[in-house]
């Protein structure tokens, strides 16, 4: 289930068009969701900050349960043309900090520096899985995972060995495809 945070909507005679970088955040947040239909996201979430007091804006923020224990996921989608930094890297870890989240999800359309998927692999507390999802220019990332099975399965085995890290298991594996959600309410 996915629910935008602070959409609102204005009257007016024409809809305004979706900019490319928001449409890439709104289909990464369904790209997200669709891994997990049991999860409750958020999309553009407003979090106060626990350490800065200052209101945290993330592109999305997935609340669930992980063997009875709660879990907080943050999300953030960059469409960059160039490879994610290091800086990039360390600021979502700052923020994810900020809000206490338990893990992050890094996606971007250019894909990330040698440096910043060091920084994101050895980040533990909180854990940050980096996702390379390049755009299409037609039907959006889930239409073309949806008509062509591997580039999903292949995100998804991405996004699994970047979150779980070490702990990737054969076992985990056949735990994971049966009737088990990850991050349930």
């Amino acid at each position: 289930m996915i629910r935008r945070g602070s959409e609102t909507r204005t009257g007016g005679a024409q809809p305004k068009a979706v900019p490319p970088w928001q449409e890439f955040e709104w289909e990464v947040n369904e790209l997200i969701a669709s891994l997990d239909p049991g999860a409750h996201l958020v999309a553009d979430e407003h979090v106060l900050g626990l350490i800065s007091g200052a209101t945290r804006q993330l592109d999305a923020f997935v609340r669930g349960q992980v063997a009875g224990q709660p879990i907080t996921i943050a999300v953030e989608a960059k469409r960059y043309k160039r490879p994610i930094s290091i800086g990039t890297v360390d600021e979502f870890i700052g923020k994810m900090l900020d809000v206490g989240c338990d893990r992050g999800i890094l996606c971007s359309a250019g894909g990330f520096s040698e440096a910043a998927l060091s920084r994101a692999s050895n980040a533990r507390h909180p854990a940050v899985g980096c996702v390379h999802i390049q755009p299409f220019t037609t039907g959006g990332v889930l239409q073309h995972c949806r008509t062509v099975p591997s580039p999903a399965e292949l995100l998804k085995e991405q996004l699994l060995d970047r979150t779980v890290g070490p702990n990737r298991t054969p076992e985990y594996d056949e735990w994971l495809s049966g009737d088990v959600n990850l991050y349930r309410d």
